[in-house]
């Protein structure tokens, strides 16, 4: 399970709502309200959520107060599957994004991130 300098951010004037690993990204991902961002490997290093509060169904000041969140990531040969979940105020939301695109892995890989 990685960990260390991940971080949660929330822009309530734009509702966005990010996470990062701590890691450079070499590429993004957009798909619809969804920005993936990519490592020079391959993996998931960033995740961002535009119109937010909208998208996980929640009132904005929720997501000023988030206590953690992690995801859990799927590398396949010919796609990644993403898992979000998030904690909000004695709920939690799972949301789940299957991205049918190839970042060049040839095993099958797993990761969990912890964000706080």
């Amino acid at each position: 399970m990685a960990k260390g300098n991940t971080e949660i951010r929330y822009d309530e004037n734009e509702d966005i709502l990010s996470f990062w690993r701590g890691e450079p990204s070499q590429a993004s991902i957009e798909i619809g309200d969804f920005i993936i961002d990519i490592d020079s490997k391959g993996h998931v290093v960033g995740f961002e959520i535009i119109n937010a509060s909208e998208n996980l169904d929640v009132n904005p000041e929720f997501l000023d107060n988030l206590g953690q969140a992690s995801m859990s990531v799927v590398y396949k040969p010919n796609y990644v599957y993403i898992t979000l979940k998030v904690k909000l105020k004695g709920q939690d939301k799972d949301i789940s994004i299957p991205l049918t695109v190839d970042l060049g892995h040839k095993n099958v890989e797993k990761e969990t991130i912890i964000f706080n």
